[in-house]
């Protein structure tokens, strides 16, 4: 079933200077009608022109439109049948489709399909026959026949004449010749499906024929112009702008002799354009071509040159305007709802870079809860208006998801600036998250593209056992030019913020594109996932040209903005926080070809004392557990720390404990690129005999911070069942909804019923608002309107990570073991239930910030209560 559309036709009744179409008015026509209307109009006028047929003049066009409609009606079929149409790029396919979506419903079907794809594609399209030039295609035939549909065979006219008669085989009655309804598919398209399963869109009379006056009043189209057709017909793109804008605004169509080869001579000289519309890969080639041509002005009738599809690089944009001295405008737009916005020829609005202004009352950005969001912030672009589709094809559930009060979510991330013009940062699902920061790739991409040695540059999501994500890049280098991936990073340092710079760029001959042009990343990511040659490294000495500790001041001076700091100067007394250090750890990491914790920076706040360390984590295997002060002769603290971004939050509580104080932090599952097991159970269980293999007797002191408190006390709990003593459990600020009997009791029942997605989703609410009761008027009102939300350190753990389900699905038993819980942003007098030896100590900072902000009330009670043991309980080690 098809949503509605009629809410969308009518929204732009407010602006007075609107055309018709776009008002609601005169839509009722369809594509043949105003076709028709431009044959009485112009009848002599070039309709179709090619270097391979004498021009199709509109009177020419009309009487080809109404053989093709007569002979499909005198076959059986009505304005409701769809016709797949398969031929080749070229004039006689341009005619195929445009006959038959103005009687029947179109269905451009892709002739480089295989077999198996075209037979898949039968599958969802269930079309009523299948049209193709008579002797071609004989695998598609076959695929008919087995199907039982009809086959429409084309014939050419004559030689040298544009022109087709229509052959159907097994005839059936002749039908009434009824005019589509105009909110009827005039043909269906098919997405790429590179990502997932094609979807279908159907595109009614309506809807092309308001995108042809949108079209028209932005570029001041009129019947003298000539469109240089070289998309392929069976595209959006093509299909859309570059064929039925301009038959449907009374201009021509120039279709050269060969697409796929970029000849300026036959395209702009013996053709005689006065505007093309193509995506960056054409614009690229033509550019490549027209330096050739000393005389490239003078041959060409070009007023503009039209941009979509992907972003334009912008030393393209500006050379192929210098070279052409035309204006190269970018719009934005989709398969389902056409162009949305567009820069406008002079004298109108631009702005280079941008996509242009949107029509107005059609675009919006809107945050994550369906809301506008104000000039500058990057968001959904969602679209509504008479160019959208009314849904999608057979698909219930995705038109539920894509639609929101008559709003089309595109999945596109874009923002609006000041003066209304649309800028696009990517695709929502390329996003990369990188521990919480959210990273455009078209940004990196943008970057990239400003060094002078880089043609393509596509940037893409790599796995990271701390981050969940990292970027890499890949690029095609312009021909001749020589750059290596350490030169492309040291170029990037001063375009992008270092969190942003790629851990890996890799050096290829072409990007992966699909058959539209645009690059796909997730292919990238699937063919650089295989083995590949190691990234260049720095030697971890402290000597040579290329000396670690030079590299550390070099970057610590940067990070921190300051030229005066030397070897010997703290990091966090200069300025660092952990979310800076880990940024600097991360850039390690890439000049050293291996990965290094955050905890090597615990006790080690200088390059003096950080160099050493590096290098021995280089030459010691990835470890989950970390020891520090190994010489005092306390009893060790077993400290889960919880961080998926790493351990530096504790930093202060050991620098605060002492060297006396034995402590090894127990890292989080998932940060050394280890499996997460589903339940805190399992991780518990998994991480206990780290904890037996460092401490063979004794009694235990335990302590974790959230997620790693819950690890802790279960850990606690199977070292009991073992026969081991466990003096103390420290729980900084866990969640308590697993200890409260009523949101227990809610979590039981819904767990079964419900996905492990919705429970985390359920859980990381009830999370939040028992932070919110505990915060104080003024914290509640600094919070509601506080536009930049979590800090990011929270953000780094995603509230659908595993982590989040593990802790939703915990129903913590009770157990009689002594508990101090650490009370930050959740009251632990919840878990009171759970434990009868509890303690409740309130910490300052919130959840996020408890343990730097109540480091030393955190130590004073640890202290004390490892002091009660007595000195003389110290475990065999």
């Amino acid at each position: 079933m098809l949503l509605e559309n009629k809410k969308l036709v009518r929204l732009n009744d407010t602006a007075g200077d609107l055309p018709t179409a776009e008002k609601g008015v005169g839509v009722q026509a369809t594509l043949g009608q105003v076709i028709g209307r431009n044959a009485l109009r112009f009848p002599r006028q070039p309709a179709i022109v090619s270097p391979a047929f004498a021009p199709l003049a509109y009177q020419d066009l009309q009487l080809q439109l109404d053989g093709i409609r007569g002979q499909l009606r005198h076959a059986g079929f009505d304005c409701r049948a769809r016709i797949a149409v398969l031929m080749p790029n070229g004039p006689e396919a341009i005619l195929a489709i445009v006959g038959v979506a103005c009687c029947c419903t179109a269905v451009p079907i892709d002739p480089r399909l295989s077999p198996v794809e075209m037979d898949q594609r039968f599958d969802m399209l269930r079309p009523d026959a299948l049209l193709v030039m008579r002797g071609a295609f004989p695998e598609a035939r076959r695929i008919a026949e087995r199907r039982r549909l009809t086959l429409v065979e084309a014939v050419p006219i004559a030689p040298g004449r544009l022109g087709l008669s229509m052959a159907v085989q097994g005839t059936a009655d002749p039908v009434l010749d009824e005019e589509p309804d105009p909110s009827s598919p005039a043909f269906i398209l098919q997405t790429s499906g590179t990502i997932a399963e094609p979807k279908l869109i159907p595109f009614s009379h309506a809807n092309m024929l308001a995108a042809a006056e949108r079209l028209k009043t932005w570029f001041l189209l009129t019947p003298q112009d000539r469109c240089l057709s070289v998309s392929p017909p069976y595209y959006s793109h093509g299909l859309k702008v570059t064929i039925f804008t301009p038959l449907l605004t009374g201009g021509s169509i120039a279709i050269p002799s060969n697409a796929a080869a970029v000849d300026l001579t036959e395209w702009f000289d013996a053709l005689r354009p006065t505007w093309y519309s193509a995506g960056p890969t054409l614009h690229n080639a033509v550019l490549d071509k027209a330096r050739a041509l000393a005389d490239v002005q003078a041959m060409h009738t070009l007023r503009m040159v039209v941009s979509g599809g992907a972003p334009l690089p912008g030393a393209v944009r500006d050379e192929l305007q210098r070279t052409l001295s035309v204006p190269v405008l970018e719009h934005y737009g989709s398969s389902e709802a056409a162009q949305m916005a567009s820069n406008r020829p002079p004298p109108g609005p631009s702005r280079p870079g941008s996509c242009g202004q949107p029509w107005p009352g059609t675009l919006m950005i809107a945050g994550e809860d369906g809301r506008p969001l104000p000039a500058g912030d990057q968001g959904e672009i969602w679209v509504r208006g008479p160019t959208v589709m009314a849904g999608y094809l057979d698909a219930p559930d995705l038109n539920r998801s894509a639609f929101a009060d008559g709003w089309l979510r595109t999945g596109d991330l874009g923002s609006l600036d000041e003066d209304g013009y649309l800028f696009l940062h990517g695709r929502l699902n390329e996003l990369i998250n990188r521990g919480g920061e959210k990273i455009a790739p078209a940004e990196i991409d943008a970057a990239l593209l400003r060094h002078p040695a880089v043609a393509e540059a596509a940037a893409f999501a790599v796995p990271h056992p701390r981050l969940d994500e990292d970027v890499a890049a890949a690029v095609v280098l312009h021909p001749g030019a020589e750059a290596l991936p350490a030169d492309l990073r040291q170029f990037l340092q001063s375009e992008l913020a270092s969190f942003k710079i790629p851990r890996r760029i890799h050096i290829l001959d072409q990007l992966p594109k699909g058959s539209t042009g645009k690059v796909q990343r997730r292919r990238l990511k699937d063919m650089l996932d295989a083995p590949h040659e190691p990234a260049e490294r720095l030697s971890v000495t402290t000597e040579g040209p290329r000396d670690l500790r030079a590299e550390l001041l070099l970057m610590w001076r940067r990070l921190l903005k300051s030229e005066a700091l030397s070897d010997h100067d703290d990091f966090f007394e200069s300025g660092g926080d952990s979310l800076l250090a880990m940024e600097m750890l991360l850039e390690v990491e890439r000049l050293i070809g291996h990965p290094v914790p955050e905890t090597v920076m615990i006790g080690a706040e200088t390059i003096h004392q950080l160099v050493p360390r590096i290098v021995e984590q280089v030459a010691l295997p990835t470890t989950p557990v970390h020891q520090f002060h190994t010489e005092g002769d306390r009893p060790p603290l077993y400290f889960f720390h919880g961080e998926l971004s790493g351990g530096t939050g504790m930093r202060r509580m050991v620098q605060l404990l002492g060297p006396d104080q034995p402590i090894t932090a127990v890292d989080p599952h998932g940060m050394n690129g280890e499996p997460i097991p589903a339940t805190i159970e399992a991780m518990a269980a998994d991480r206990l005999p780290l904890l037996l293999e460092k401490q063979t007797s004794g009694s235990y002191f335990l302590g974790g911070y959230c997620n790693g408190a819950l690890t802790a006390f279960e850990t606690a709990r199977l070292l009991v069942a073992a026969g081991r003593k466990v003096e103390m459990v420290a729980m900084i600020d866990p969640p308590t909804i697993s200890a409260r009997p009523t949101t227990r009791a809610m979590l039981k029942l819904l767990k079964p019923i419900l996905s492990g997605y919705r429970l985390a989703q359920i859980y990381d609410q009830l999370a939040r608002l028992e932070r919110i009761l505990r915060m104080s008027p003024g914290e509640v009102f600094a919070k509601t309107y506080e536009r930049i939300g979590p800090d990011k350190r929270s953000q780094s753990v995603s509230r659908w990570h595993p982590y989040t389900i593990a802790m939703a699905r915990y129903r913590p038993a009770p157990f009689d073991v002594p508990v101090v819980f650490f009370s930050a942003g959740h009251n632990g007098h919840a878990w009171r239930g759970l434990c009868p030896k509890l303690e409740v100590i309130e910490m300052p900072g919130g959840h996020n910030n408890c343990l730097t902000a109540g480091a030393e009330i955190l130590v004073k009670h640890l202290r004390q209560r490892i002091d009660l043991i007595g000195r003389g309980m110290v475990p065999q080690k």
